[in-house]
């Protein structure tokens, strides 16, 4: 005979009530004998009644389907996912996007664990642990629904417990465009000839480079992590062209650098031969880290509330659209995949736009007498009166 339990894994908030302790998402397990010899396995589920119809089976002397008995861990296929994803070439921040979603994953339900046990419930549990933004959870659960899909893919797992079957996105207020006004950005320039160093020498070369960050975030409409990274080059003094990408036809896409931001990047003393701001001595990561402690810096220098870097990418985009530039160029330079991303953070910024809009709201005009609905159509309220 056998019998069902429950082995607590070590994050699990019942691991001291001992395994006889059921109402809990760990993986189930049975002890007992079968056919004369000690039988103790996993059963490959959270699910009790699962369990119950497995042991079931053995008992009678059937055998259970083989993905319940070859099951693959967490580890072994998040290690296999990330492969795929450098397989695939994806940006070194959204390998890194993955793996740090993957880990957080890993950690609260054990690298030992199997697939076949995660299900929709022990996803929502999971997420009942975590304290997060429904922002932070929207982007993880994107990254675990591109995870647990690449699994049923390869038939590891018969369904997805991340899917919109299971799991609902949570709901996201309309994310606030904030960009700088044009006082504001003269104040955060000018703040940078006021920031100081502990070591006095090294002074002058911190403001130059604040200087340099400044113009080129304003100027270039680029993220930070890709500022952090930019090589020298990518600019052309003469022609004060900036390459920001290469396009899928081969064709670099550039943008055209204000004088200042040029004098700016030529001028700044080389800590490295290749870029402008990464030393390659350590992680461009921490590079980014130092960066966006300079922004701050900035900002309480200059009495700019809530300055950080997205904010001049906001800039940019904000001042191109208002300006007159069409959505689907702003897009290309913002490097957005679609241009709904764009008209999503943007389209009330677009002067045609908003015209469109007034012109709508004008032709209303309550005082006046009602006429006849504009939905209704004649023939059919002619026909409704016979």
């Amino acid at each position: 005979m056998l019998t069902p339990y429950r082995r607590h894994l070590a994050t699990c908030d019942h691991v001291s009530k001992g395994q006889n302790f059921t109402l809990c998402d760990c993986p189930i397990w049975c002890d007992g004998k079968l056919n004369g010899a000690r039988y103790r396995k996993s059963l490959d589920t959270t699910n009790w009644d699962r369990a119950l119809r497995r042991i079931q089976i053995l008992e009678a002397g059937g055998e259970l389907a083989p993905e319940a008995q070859t099951a693959h861990t967490l580890d072994r296929a998040t290690e296999s996912f990330l492969q795929d994803c450098a397989n695939r070439n994806l940006k070194p921040s959204t390998l890194a996007s993955y793996r740090r979603t993957l880990g957080h994953l890993t950690k609260a339900l054990g690298a030992t664990r199997t697939l076949t046990t995660i299900e929709g419930q022990t996803i929502s549990d999971y997420r009942a642990r975590r304290d997060m933004e429904p922002t932070t959870w929207r982007k993880e659960l994107e990254h675990l629904r591109a995870f647990f899909g690449l699994c049923q893919s390869r038939k590891w797992i018969a369904e997805n417990p991340a899917d919109k079957r299971h799991i609902r996105m949570p709901h996201v207020d309309n994310l606030i465009t904030l960009p700088f006004t044009p006082e504001e950005a003269g104040k955060l320039i000018a703040a940078c000839d006021r920031l100081s160093s502990d070591a006095p020498a090294r002074t002058p070369y911190i403001r130059k480079r604040a200087r340099a960050l400044v113009y080129t975030l304003l100027y270039s409409g680029l993220r930070l992590g890709d500022v952090a990274q930019l090589r020298r080059a990518a600019l052309n003094p003469a022609t004060r062209h900036l390459t920001l990408r290469t396009m899928k036809t081969g064709v670099p896409l550039k943008v055209l650098l204000h004088p200042d931001a040029v004098e700016a990047l030529v001028t700044l003393p080389a800590q490295h031969p290749d870029y402008f701001f990464w030393t390659a001595s350590a992680p461009v990561t921490r590079c980014a880290k130092n960066m966006w402690r300079t922004i701050q810096r900035l900002g309480a220098l200059a009495g700019v509330a809530n300055a950080h870097p997205h904010r001049f990418r906001d800039t940019f985009a904000v001042q191109l659209l208002t300006g007159g530039a069409d959505i689907r160029t702003v897009q290309q330079l913002l490097g957005h995949s679609s241009v709904r991303t764009t008209e999503k953070h943007y389209a009330h910024f677009v002067a045609s736009h908003q015209a469109l809009l007034d012109s709508a709201a004008a032709t209303l005009d309550f005082t006046a007498q009602p006429g006849r609905p504009l939905l209704v159509n004649p023939r059919q309220n002619a026909r409704r009166n016979r």
